[in-house]
């Protein structure tokens, strides 16, 4: 076959045809990437609009490698809201479906005042779902189990933390039915934000 059929040929049309598709395509997917696009800023500001339900500045706070792992998680990333003084500390709680492997991400709002030596935790304004690993029945955890976590301030201000055993002798159990590992990851993961804050955040004030 000569060059001049091989360009009037059935495949050469075909694969001139690919060709075109690939370079539209890749030229759509870059198109589109640029237009949906979105900055760290942005998903932030998204984040504490959804939590706040209005405009706040925040002011990212330096969490060390050494600090980010306790007992019951890791911490994500933390915020100083300069409109309130509290921190927004997003949190990834351990023990959950299935066999304790499964985790729960969520965003806990921690009030604070100015204490002798440092800050003092007063309680805990808002809790807000963000993620998952192999939690099937997320869902079961509601709008009232999250704000099941604001409602014990005096204990968390006492030093409390909350669990998932409805046999617990004390009054800061937090646990849907039928979703007791996730209600134990989902606790996990507010007390990741309660124990960082008071081992680091704090500066001794308690």
């Amino acid at each position: 076959m000569t060059v001049k059929e091989f360009f009037k040929s059935n495949a050469f049309k075909s694969l001139a045809v690919l060709i075109a598709i690939v370079l539209v395509a890749g030229a759509l997917l870059a198109i589109f990437n640029d237009i949906l696009y979105i900055s760290d800023e942005e998903r932030l500001n998204r984040t504490l609009s959804k939590i706040y339900g209005e405009s706040v500045s925040a002011q990212p706070v330096e969490v060390s490698a050494e600090d980010a792992e306790n007992e019951y998680g890791t911490v994500n990333s933390i915020y100083f809201i300069t409109d309130d003084g509290n921190y927004l500390v997003n949190t990834t709680g351990k023990g959950g479906f299935r066999d304790g492997a499964g985790t729960v991400t969520l965003w806990t709002v921690i009030a604070c005042t100015e204490g002798e030596g440092g800050k003092a935790l007063t309680g805990i304004e808002k809790v807000v779902y963000e993620s998952n690993e192999g939690q099937t029945y997320i869902s079961t955890l509601s709008g009232a189990f999250y704000e099941g976590f604001t409602q014990k301030n005096d204990l968390i201000a006492a030093g409390g933390y909350f669990n998932a055993d409805k046999n617990a002798p004390d009054d800061l159990t937090n646990i849907a039915t039928g979703a007791s590992q996730s209600s134990n990851a989902a606790c996990n993961a507010v007390n990741t934000a309660l124990c960082y804050f008071r081992a680091v955040l704090s500066g001794g004030a308690q």
